[in-house]
């Protein structure tokens, strides 16, 4: 199969698998359009701050490591990686749900925000890196030939990747997609988490979803490194159990004992 076919299918389940969940909530669980929407502000917004911060983190320690210091850096990545991204995408969401999103107070709206959250993730992460693996499918062949005029080195190191991506079979799109649905629920649970953290004002549940955040990282990275992308997923899906008993778990108590708030439009 052509890697064209297989990665334009990849793009439209990162696009169109979050949007189907959306209208899927929506309709399901008549959850508002808004909750989608501050869910997905809450992603863009953690990322413009930690983005730049892992940015400058690289340029401070890159030139303190040798070269020969590989396991150094890995460590200190490893560390600003799972650290950071619990610590700022809940903290995003607690900003948010305490501030703007004042309808996020029940359990169908905080299904619609965990899906707005790890939606808009999958199209900016993995949506456009796809994108720009069709560009040089399609166009690659010709910048090579204009770059080994001016910058031979740059057009061999382009060269290189054209030939992986030409040779990656087409399961690791399906894989990909697993992933993305992965994280989605993760996303969920852990909105569920801070939703109740606001409402009940219970700050143990924020530290809660920032621990859980950081661990799943965390051990993604650990198990890519020492067995493999395979091992990683088969890790995560069994460590997906625990997103989807929270969000199983909070409807059945909402249902036997709905919480004392109305929502607010937000």
């Amino acid at each position: 199969m052509s890697p064209v076919i297989w990665l334009s299918a990849e793009l439209l389940a990162v696009v169109g698998g979050p949007a189907l969940l959306a209208w899927w909530i929506r309709r399901r669980y008549a959850a508002s359009w808004s909750s989608l929407g501050w869910g997905a502000l809450a992603f863009v917004a953690s990322q413009a701050v930690r983005l730049p911060l892992l940015i400058g983190a690289t340029l401070l320690f890159n030139p303190l490591l040798r070269r020969d210091a590989a396991a150094a850096g890995f460590w200190i990545n490893f560390a600003l990686l799972a650290l950071t991204s619990g610590l700022f995408e809940e903290g995003a969401r607690y900003l948010v749900m305490r501030g703007a999103a004042k309808r996020v107070r029940r359990w169908n709206e905080a299904l619609m925000f965990g899906a707005g959250h790890g939606g808009i993730e999958a199209v900016l992460v993995v949506g456009l890196s796809v994108v720009g693996a069709l560009v040089l499918l399609t166009r690659g062949d010709q910048l090579i030939e204009q770059l080994r005029v001016n910058v031979p080195a740059q057009a061999d190191a382009l060269a290189a990747q054209l030939a992986e991506l030409r040779a990656a079979p087409a399961w690791t799109a399906a894989l990909a997609i697993w992933e993305r649905a992965l994280a989605i629920t993760l996303h969920i649970g852990l909105s569920i988490l801070v939703m109740r953290a606001v409402r009940d004002r219970r700050l143990a549940l924020l530290l809660l979803a920032m621990a859980l955040h950081a661990a799943f990282n965390a051990l993604a990275l650990l198990v890519v490194r020492y067995a493999g992308i395979l091992a990683a997923e088969a890790v995560l899906t069994l460590l997906t159990g625990v997103p989807l008993w929270i969000i199983l778990r909070t409807r059945a108590q909402e249902a036997a004992h709905p919480p004392a708030v109305e929502p607010t439009l937000g």
